[in-house]
């Protein structure tokens, strides 16, 4: 039972890393290159370079992630380790404050990323439950964040895309 729990944690981990990677790659534009890159959360609006560079970070984080996470498919503990690194680069992506042009695109990613941490936590909770109906319930809940997330983040990718156009005119 504990070696399925950790397959399936594996398995969540892999797939939400990977959504947020392939989401969140399209949206930087290749001018980025500005930030300080260290994933504090920002009191004043970024400039569109620096949030450009936040959005590649992000999914620079994500990607790593996902690479340690091959590494956590037999441990739970590193498992849950990677995942409360996906949630802390998440909330950091989530605190920092746009550029005007970017507002829009960022609440959209701001949802996706949120999503994609109540994902995280459904997840970690389904490995300590054993209740077989919680579980079913629990993997309904992990499948509608998951949902909300990857449409969110793609949606969020594609206005960050049109409002870098429209900055770059």
């Amino acid at each position: 039972m504990k070696k399925n729990m950790t397959k399936r944690l594996l398995a969540a981990l892999l797939a939400a890393a990977m959504a947020l990677s392939l989401t969140a790659c399209g949206g930087g534009g290749s001018d980025a290159g500005t930030g300080d890159g260290s994933g504090e959360a920002a009191s004043a609006a970024l400039t569109e370079e620096e949030y450009q560079q936040a959005v590649e970070d992000l999914s620079t984080e994500m990607s790593e992630i996902q690479t340690n996470a091959s590494t956590a498919i037999t441990d739970p503990e590193s498992a849950k380790e990677v995942l409360e690194a996906m949630k802390t680069s998440l909330n950091d992506f989530i605190a920092i404050t746009p550029p005007e042009a970017y507002a829009d695109a960022h609440e959209k990613l701001q949802s996706g990323c949120g999503a994609l941490i109540d994902f995280i936590d459904t997840v970690a909770a389904m490995t300590e439950e054993t209740d077989q109906t919680k579980l079913a319930d629990l993997t309904t809940q992990m499948n509608e964040h998951l949902q909300t997330a990857l449409t969110d983040m793609a949606e969020g990718a594609s206005m960050l895309e049109t409002a870098s156009g429209s900055a770059n005119s």
